[in-house]
């Protein structure tokens, strides 16, 4: 190793470890301010909440480490500049670029850390902080309540409670929405003033024993559908009324990983791969079963079938037409009738081929085709209800495949920026010729707010199918990459920015007026 590589890479380690912790110290902070409110003075253990920040910890690695290449490299630089060893290894003929060389090293082996810690590190930690939030919402589902807010995490069911005492138990001024009826339409609401609520023994059930309340419960009418405007309501008054959830639906298990909305932060490379492709066979079977989709909307076999669970054939009168032979029988017929004496002409169905008709209802008589409209009428609907099915089906499948394809990708723009970043920072620091923590985390600061406010802009576009999962995975990458090229342009040819002098220059002379 040559002592200028020795050189940088000594002097970028400290600084390079101190914004680490820094950055994740911050990051930590903002989540405690989030969630700490909801865990203390609920009874949860500090040994619980050291866990539950200690996997938060490892979650943010990918997020922290970018930030601490950027601060380091602008305060490693900006010093080396400031006490004039920069411009001392520039005339003895040494590039920037070569100067670089010890802290591009550590740019790369920081985003294959990137790249481990998003692939192993972090799905790992996410699903044990998802593991133990769930464990404590089902050991103190105090936790799920907050004063004045609705929670649906009990299916079926919305509740909110105005006031929640310190102890977590009693509460006031209960409001209670059950959609667990098969009517989920018609209104069912329970009020009470006070109560108590509590997880069994066992934490098998969640129990709210109320008390001083009503409910108000709409009833299925029968003449509803005749009269609009018919809702007839039961009002129960009632001095205790115990209500029971079951715990179950707060079980976090692996198996229920897939329908969690945002599984994909759980999975690793390999896995959210296997998830795209697996994506895209299930888009790919649903494409096929929407194709052809009429084949049978004629089949009078399956209407018939539907309907009184017995197949029919088609009339009688058209089989004949089909098979050409009504004109033929309708001669013969003819004949013997007017050899008896018949003279009245006999009325037929179908007196001639079916190419000669001018429609097709002419082969039916107005039983037949009301039959048959009808059932082609009901096939049609079947059919469309069952095309509108696999089409909001296949945008489904699409925006999730969009979400894992945009988190596969996000993995290793997060890594590249570690890059890109050091090639903003080390340019900056050599023109700024500034080090310490002053300059230096303010130029860091701003060039990771313009990397997490693109990276959320990306997020928002592809959630709402503005812009394709790559492009907005890349889409931090793409417009700071082109900043950190001319920077470093300005930085190898001993240029500045002639713009902020210009600024400067202009402040001054209108404050000396």
């Amino acid at each position: 190793m040559k002592k200028i590589d020795k050189l940088v890479i000594l002097d970028f380690i400290p600084p390079y470890l101190m914004a680490f912790f820094v950055a994740e110290f911050v990051l930590i902070m903002m989540f405690l301010w989030k969630y700490i409110n909801d865990m203390i003075g609920k009874g949860v253990s500090l040994g619980i909440i050291l866990e539950v920040i200690f996997y938060h910890s490892v979650k943010i690695i990918p997020e922290a480490v970018p930030v601490s290449i950027l601060i380091a490299s602008v305060m490693v630089f900006g010093n080396l500049a400031e006490r004039y060893e920069l411009s001392s290894m520039k005339s003895a003929g040494i590039s920037l670029t070569r100067i670089m060389t010890g802290a591009i090293l550590i740019s790369i082996l920081t985003a294959l850390f990137s790249l481990f810690a998003s692939n192993y590190l972090r799905p790992r930690a996410n699903f044990k902080f998802y593991e133990r939030i769930t464990a404590i919402k089902r050991q103190k589902p105090a936790l799920s309540f907050e004063e004045g807010v609705f929670v649906k995490d009990f299916n079926n069911y919305v509740i909110r409670v105005d006031d929640i005492d310190r102890n977590g138990k009693d509460i006031k001024d209960i409001l209670i929405y059950d959609h667990s009826s098969l009517e989920r339409n018609n209104l069912n609401i329970l009020s009470a003033k006070e109560g108590v609520m509590y997880t069994e023994d066992d934490n098998d059930n969640f129990v709210m024993e109320l008390e001083d309340g009503v409910q108000y419960k709409e009833l299925k009418d029968k003449e509803k559908e005749k009269k609009k405007w018919t809702y007839p309501l039961v009002r129960t008054h009632f001095e205790k009324w115990t209500k029971i959830f079951d715990m179950d639906e707060f079980a976090f298990e692996a198996r229920n990983l897939s329908l969690s909305p945002d599984a994909y932060n759980m999975m690793t490379g390999a896995q959210l791969r296997s998830s795209i492709d697996s994506f895209d066979l299930a888009i790919q079977e649903n494409i096929d079963k929407s194709n052809n989709n009429f084949n049978t909307i004629l089949n009078i076999k399956e209407y018939e079938a539907k309907k009184d669970k017995k197949e029919s054939n088609l009339p009688t009168s058209v089989k004949k037409a089909l098979s050409g032979k009504a004109k033929q029988e309708e001669e013969n017929r003819t004949k013997k009738m007017r050899k008896s004496g018949y003279k009245k002409p006999l009325k037929q169905k179908v007196t001639k081929p079916i190419a000669e008709h001018d429609s097709f209802h002419e082969l039916f008589d107005g039983a037949e085709l009301r039959q048959i409209i009808k059932g082609a009428k009901y096939l049609s609907s079947k059919k469309n209800d069952l095309l509108k099915q696999n089409t909001k089906k296949d945008q489904a499948l699409h925006h999730q495949q969009s979400r894992f394809m945009w988190k596969y990708h996000q993995q290793y723009s997060w890594a590249v920026i570690c890059i890109i970043f050091l090639f903003i920072g080390a340019p900056l620091g050599s023109i700024v010729r500034k080090g310490g923590y002053g300059y230096p985390l303010l130029i860091a600061i701003i060039f990771f707010m313009l990397f997490v406010v693109f990276n959320i802009m990306g997020d928002k576009l592809n959630r709402a199918h503005s812009m394709g999962p790559i492009l907005a995975a890349w889409l931090p990458n793409i417009i700071i990459a082109p900043i950190a090229a001319i920077f470093t342009y300005k930085a190898l040819n001993d240029s500045t920015f002639k713009i902020f002098g210009s600024l400067v220059a202009y402040f001054k002379r209108r404050f000396n007026q």
